[in-house]
Formats: C-alpha cells, sequence, structure tokens
C-alpha cells in the first residue's frame, strides 16, 4: 500500500514536472515568435533608411577608392536582398509567419545574408583603396554593426545573425591592413578599433535589452496595478450600489406615501442624496474602465432634438432655484442622428452642471448646431455661462483627474474632480474633443465637437417619457443574493403586484420555478451557488411551466460583455443598479409588451439611476 501510494505520488510529481515544463516551452516559443515578429517589424519601418542610406554613400566610396564597378555591384546586390525580404515577408503576415519555426529560420538567413552582402562593400573598398580605402571599410562595417543593434533588440538569434558576418569582415581588415601597407603599429590600432567597435555593439545591445526587459517590467507592473484598481472599484461599487437600491427604494416609498410637507422633503433630501451618491460612484466606475480600455461607445439612432431638450429641462429647476436663465439656441431641425445617446447626455449633464454650479446670476446658454466641412459633419455643442470664469494659468489644469482648481470648491459644491475630465475623455472616444474657453471675470464657455451621423426621416421609438407603474396583478420571482435588495425590489413591486416570491441564489430560484408560474422574474447576475446567467440557460433549456417566462437581468455592472451574457442566456432586459422605480417598471412593461406582441426584444439596457452630472471640477 505504501509503496502504490509512493509510485502514484512519483507519477504525480513527474506529470507536474512536465506539465510546468510543457508550459515553459509554450511560453517560451510563443515569447521567441513575437521577439522574431517585433525584429521584422521594426526592420519593414526602416526600409526607406536601409536602402537610401547605402544608394548615397556607397557611390562616394566607390569614386573615392576608385573600385565604382565593384562597389556599385555590391549594393545592387544588397539593394535586390531589400526587395526579397520585404516580398517573403509582407507587414501583413509577419505575426502570423513567425510562429512557425521554418519561417524563422528563413528569417534568420535573410539578415545574415544581408549582412554578409552588406559588409562585403567595405572589404572591395579595402582591397581596391589602399589605406583610405580600408578606413572606409571599417567605416561601412561599423554602420552595418550599428545598424544590427537597432534592428535587433530584444531577439539574440537576429542580433547574432546581423553582427557575426561584420565580426568576420573586421578580422579580414585586421589581418589585411599590413598587406595594404599599413605599418605594425598602424595594424595593432586598427586591430584594438575594431575589437572596440565590437565590444561597445555588444556592450550596447545589452544595455538596450536591459531597458527593453525594465520597460517591459514597469508596464506589466502598470497594468496589474490598474487592473487591480479596477477590480477593487468594481467590488465596492458593487458592495456599495446594494444599500442604495434600498435607500432609494424606501426614500421614494417615504416620499410618495407621506401626508405632510416636511416628511416628503426629508423623503426627498434623502433621494437627492442617494442620486449624489450614485452619481459620484458612476464617475469613479467610468474613470477606472477608461484606464483600463474597457468603456465603449455604442452605435445606436436617438432624437437629438428631445435629447438636448430634456436634458435642459432637467436643470430647469436648478436654474430656477439660483435665479439665472438657461437659454438654448439650435439650428434648424437637429432631427435623429446615430451614435451614443448616453455618452452625450453624460457630457451635457456635466456641462450643466459646472454652469449653473457656478453662475450666482445672468444665464447659462446653450448653443447646439451641426455643420458639413470637407472632412465630414460635426456636431457643436456650447455652453456658455456668466460666471467669474476662469485665470489662464488655471486652464491648463481644469481637465486633470481628481483636481479641482481651488480647495474651497470641493468644501462648496463637492464632488471629485472627475466630471470634466471623464467628459474630455468621452468625446475624445466618440471621435471628437472637449475644448475651454474663459477669462477671468468673463464667464466660461466649454465647446464639444463630435463626428454627426444625420439619419433622414422619423425613426419610430418607444415613448420616452418615464413609464408609469404596472397596473396589472403580477406575479414576480425576485433573485437576488442580497436580503437588502430583496426587499427593496419587493417595496417597489407590493403595490402593483398581486404575487411576490423571492430567492437567494439561481438554484433557489429554479426550485420555485419547477412549482410556481410567473409573469416576470427579476435576476441577479452574480449569486453563490449559481448565478444568474446558468439560471437562466437552464430554465431555457428545461419543459417547465416558466419556459418563456420574461426574465430581466438586474447588476451592478454595465459592462457590454456581461449584456452579451444575459442576451445569450434568454433574458429580455438588462437594468444597472441602483435601480429606482420607473427603471424596473420600464424593463417589465417592456418584456411584458414584447411576449403580448410576440415579438422580441433586443435586451434593452436600463442605464440606472444617477449620471455624471453631479460633480464639480473647478
Amino acid at each position: 500500500m505504501y509503496t502504490y501510494r509512493r509510485g502514484t505520488s512519483t507519477v504525480v510529481r513527474y506529470n507536474s514536472v512536465m506539465g510546468d515544463w510543457a508550459t515553459r516551452r509554450a511560453n517560451f516559443q510563443l515569447e521567441s515568435h513575437q521577439q522574431f515578429a517585433a525584429v521584422l517589424s521594426t526592420r519593414r519601418r526602416q526600409i526607406a533608411m536601409r536602402l537610401l542610406l547605402p544608394a548615397i554613400v556607397a557611390p562616394v566610396y566607390a569614386v573615392f577608392t576608385g573600385s565604382f564597378m565593384t562597389v556599385m555591384a555590391g549594393v545592387i546586390g544588397y539593394l535586390l536582398l531589400q526587395a526579397i525580404e520585404v516580398w517573403v515577408f509582407p507587414r501583413a503576415l509577419i505575426q502570423q509567419r513567425m510562429v512557425h519555426t521554418r519561417w524563422r529560420t528563413a528569417a534568420l538567413a535573410v539578415v545574415a545574408v544581408n549582412g554578409v552582402i552588406f559588409g562585403s562593400v567595405g572589404i572591395v573598398a579595402a582591397v581596391f583603396g589602399g589605406p583610405w580605402g580600408a578606413a572606409c571599410g571599417a567605416l561601412w562595417v561599423s554602420g552595418a554593426i550599428l545598424n544590427a543593434v537597432l534592428t535587433s533588440v530584444g531577439c539574440r538569434p537576429v542580433f547574432v545573425a546581423a553582427l557575426l558576418p561584420q565580426i568576420g569582415y573586421f578580422i579580414v581588415l585586421s589581418l589585411l591592413a599590413m598587406p595594404l601597407g599599413a605599418s605594425p603599429g598602424q595594424a595593432a590600432a586598427f586591430a584594438v578599433t575594431a575589437g572596440l567597435n565590437i565590444t561597445a555593439a555588444l556592450l550596447a545591445w545589452r544595455l538596450y535589452q536591459n531597458t527593453l526587459a525594465a520597460e517591459r517590467e514597469a508596464n506589466a507592473l502598470a497594468q496589474a496595478a490598474t487592473a487591480a484598481k479596477s477590480a477593487f472599484v468594481a467590488m465596492v461599487s458593487h458592495e456599495l450600489r446594494t444599500p442604495l437600491s434600498a435607500v432609494l427604494a424606501g426614500a421614494a416609498e417615504l416620499e410618495g406615501r407621506s401626508r405632510s410637507a416636511c416628511d416628503r422633503l426629508s423623503a426627498r433630501l434623502i433621494l437627492d442624496s442617494a442620486r449624489m451618491m450614485n452619481s459620484l460612484l458612476n464617475d469613479l466606475l467610468d474613470m477606472s474602465k477608461i484606464e483600463a480600455g474597457r468603456l465603449t461607445i455604442e452605435e445606436v439612432p436617438y432624437d437629438l432634438q428631445s435629447l438636448v431638450e430634456d436634458t435642459l429641462k432637467f436643470w430647469s429647476a436648478a436654474a430656477r432655484k439660483k435665479g439665472i436663465s438657461l437659454q438654448l439656441e439650435t439650428g434648424p431641425s437637429l432631427g435623429w442622428a446615430r451614435g451614443d445617446p448616453f455618452r452625450l447626455r453624460q457630457i451635457l449633464n456635466n456641462l450643466l452642471s459646472n454652469a449653473i454650479k457656478f453662475t450666482d446670476d445672468g444665464a447659462v446658454a446653450v448653443r447646439v448646431i451641426t455643420s458639413t466641412q470637407p472632412h465630414g459633419e460635426f456636431l457643436q455643442v456650447e455652453v456658455t455661462d456668466t460666471g467669474p470664469g476662469i485665470p489662464p494659468r488655471q486652464l491648463e489644469r481644469l481637465f486633470n483627474a481628481f483636481e479641482q482648481l481651488e480647495a474651497s470648491t470641493a468644501r462648496t459644491h463637492g464632488g471629485t474632480g472627475l466630471g470634466l475630465n471623464i467628459s474630455r475623455q468621452l468625446a475624445k472616444l466618440m471621435g471628437g474633443d472637449l475644448t475651454v474657453k474663459s477669462l477671468a471675470g468673463d464667464g466660461t464657455t466649454f465647446s464639444l465637437r463630435l463626428p454627426h451621423t444625420r439619419l433622414e426621416g422619423a425613426v419610430e421609438r418607444e415613448d420616452c417619457e418615464q413609464p408609469v407603474a404596472p397596473s396589472m396583478d403580477l406575479r414576480v420571482l425576485i433573485v437576488d443574493d442580497h436580503e437588502i435588495n430583496r426587499k427593496a425590489f419587493s417595496l417597489m413591486l407590493r403595490p402593483f403586484c398581486g404575487r411576490i416570491d423571492t430567492a437567494k441564489d439561481g438554484q433557489a430560484a429554479l426550485e420555485l420555478l419547477s412549482i410556481n408560474e410567473f409573469d416576470v422574474v427579476l435576476m441577479d447576475m452574480n449569486m453563490p451557488v449559481m448565478g444568474g446567467v446558468e439560471a437562466v440557460r437552464r430554465l431555457r433549456g428545461s419543459n417547465g411551466m416558466n419556459r418563456n417566462t420574461p426574465v430581466v437581468a438586474l447588476t451592478a455592472s454595465s459592462a457590454v460583455d456581461h449584456v452579451d451574457q444575459c442576451r445569450s442566456a434568454g433574458m429580455q432586459a438588462f437594468v444597472n443598479k441602483p435601480v429606482e422605480a420607473h427603471q424596473l417598471f420600464a424593463a417589465i412593461e417592456a418584456v411584458l409588451g414584447s411576449i403580448n406582441a410576440e415579438q422580441d426584444i433586443d435586451c434593452p439596457t436600463y442605464p440606472g439611476t444617477g449620471g455624471s452630472g453631479g460633480s464639480s471640477d473647478r
């Protein structure tokens, strides 16, 4: 028994060692072909220099040494070899071909032959030009060595293939020095110079290698730090959105049921504070996504005119409260466009929020026009205020993340200093830019310029007004691992639903779905035991009574891949946490409407409460 266990352990250790060796070998091979591909790509970028420099220098050497025909023949052969290299290793196929060993061998052969032909010009110059020809030949070979260092950094085989012919030529030149008329001292000096040249090349290549390794390590550490920060922000966000959902639901319920104005005011204060917290949270999430390169821009039809007007209506109350006017100037008809309405609204919210906050009297004017220029059609949005303005020396810091121009700004207006930074980043992701003009005491103008795709004609769309609560007695199943969320969603739906059941994970939900019929399921995505995606896949693959029951995904993440996951699993809508009642009602109405009409809907996304309109950046 002991022997058997020992033998098994030995086998396990052997398999582990072999597995590790195989992994290291695979990683080495991958790194090897990547290095080859990088070096060949570098050589492709330098093709103009590799062609032009010899073509200019070689005739000078030929005339100086008196060996015109021989030198020019070598140069022509060299130039033909460059053409062969470009033909054998086209730019589009370098990455693919370097995976295979035979192509890496071919690349080494091309580099070596290249070096042999190029360096031979130096030998010809020495043989036919005497001592001066030897000096010219040495310079020629030194240039070849320098090029080998510059073009093969990161790939030792290529460097060796390029360097060896030139070392051989330096040895030949040293041996030819005395037969060509040099004194013993001159020959010795020539040999020492050649040795120093080769040594310097080796040291330079090694230094470049160390620099590249340090740069790769720094990049890896930076990427790891960014990934860790993004993961942390996502985790904190998920945990904060859970209590925020309960706060929003409870405050909305209190506001709706309160009889006294004082109670309604208190509930409104709680609701506004929760929305502000969510706005700050959204800013941090957006910044994290931008830094990680994971924020995507949508391309969907939207009513540009309505978007602008609705956004100004949203801020009209805040403007009236401060006693300032909110003005809008648009072109003849903005009409419909294709782009990302959510991100455009986010930028407008940020600009209007800042303009209103920093304007104590006067007006905030919004000008929206479209223009056709030689290189395309553009949307121009200008937000101008009559505030105190910004000194020129502070304008350059205005778009910096986590930075506000005055220390008192955060105390007076709050915010993270992220709004304008995120807005500019969003503008650049959409192919445009966000700029600012301001003078101290003369107001500020922010200009948003974006590529514009106009849609001709009217586009049918659903009513954009906030939906009313469902009026039917619905049988709803709420699936969420947090009890707070289950209570919050139940509180929202209780007045309008005949029956509400809850489950703490996907497995428990499937058990309830197997014995009870429901009209709609609200499904969280990330849960222990069984997540929402897997639960819905199993539900759609079953033959139970709820196989075709519509499912609304509830999640704290708005990543595109999550939306794709819920769509592929069979969910009909996607709602981001924290959820307010009107967003939940909109999703339920959408999925029930599609079922009643016997139509499929394309997993609409309801972005959740808030936006990035509450942060002060000046």
